[in-house]
């Protein structure tokens, strides 16, 4: 009697689209670069959202057509510069509902930090700090002036807190794909009774702090760097505030990794005006990394 053995098909892998958010009447060329590059190094596909919003006016046959048409041509320029399959979409509502929805089945989102001064940032980018808030992935925000950096360290912001593992796991295996080193920046802010107190942070009563500071930062790090063994780690443990801290180790950068919720030194860092000001203000690309495990489901398929 002979037995016949069914062979196993190896199952088919389906990696989630890296999505990059454009305004096809007006694309940002360093974010289209950036998506493309990212999907291109890690054989991820990329999908294009053109989200235009309602607006007052209704859309005439003739209007949505325009849209389409340049969100096509969108596609079309990243196809023929990337080497991966390029998707896209138009759709009619808010660019940040549109993306937020996207990054249910994505592996990262890409967009811009948006152009606009420091006062009207608060208000204008709006799109970006909403989206960096309640994505369920990790978002990365290119600078307005599109001055990317192809040299440099990666710089992760840490809290002394289990919330930050998730930006850690990103930090480290950004570095690690890069070939660059790690920046691990905790920002503390503590005074004593004496609120008028100035000095060196290892000062008096500052020293006991900081040593506890130094300890606990070094006791989050050693599991990453068991598992990232090749990647160079640098520590930084400041006395002062978290945006200019993160805003200064940037300089030289060619990332910056936080986490989208935060305690300690970092709370409120992306709750608010400290969030919009670290978004677009920080000189090089900031990706922002849910603190929070992606609730199990289905990644949504694309049409």
């Amino acid at each position: 009697m002979t037995t016949h053995v069914t062979p196993q098909l190896a199952p088919v892998v389906v990696l989630a689209p890296v999505v990059v958010g454009v305004d096809s009447d007006d694309p940002v060329q360093a974010v289209l670069d950036t998506a493309a590059d990212l999907a291109t190094a890690t054989a991820h596909p990329l999908h294009v959202v053109n989200a235009t919003g309602v607006g007052i006016v209704p859309w005439t046959p003739e209007m949505v057509g325009r849209q389409e048409a340049r969100t096509e041509a969108v596609r079309a320029s990243l196809e023929a510069r990337s080497r991966v399959e390029v998707t896209a979409e138009t759709v009619f509502t808010s660019p940040a509902k549109a993306l937020v929805d996207a990054s249910h089945g994505a592996a990262l989102v890409v967009l811009g930090a948006g152009r606009f001064g420091a006062v009207s940032a608060a208000v204008l980018g709006a799109t970006t700090s909403q989206v960096a808030a309640h994505a369920e992935c990790p978002v990365l925000v290119v600078p307005h002036d599109g001055l990317l950096r192809h040299d440099g360290p990666v710089v992760v912001g840490v809290d002394i807190d289990p919330h930050s593992e998730p930006a850690l796991e990103y930090a480290f295996a950004e570095a690690a794909r890069r070939s660059v080193p790690l920046v691990a920046v905790h920002s503390w802010w503590w005074e004593s009774p004496d609120a008028f107190m100035s000095g060196h942070e290892w000062e008096d009563d500052f020293g006991a702090v900081a040593d506890t500071q130094h300890r606990q930062l070094a006791e989050m790090l050693a599991g990453w760097q068991d598992k990232y063994p090749d990647v160079q780690v640098r520590t930084e443990v400041v006395r002062g505030q978290a945006v200019s801290t993160l805003c200064d180790e940037a300089q030289g950068a060619q990332l910056l990794v936080v986490g989208s919720r935060g305690r300690g030194g970092f709370r409120g860092l992306l709750l608010g005006s400290v969030s919009t000001r670290l978004l677009h203000q920080s000189p090089c690309p900031v990706a922002v990394v849910p603190s929070f495990p992606r609730p199990a489901r289905e990644r949504r398929g694309r049409s």
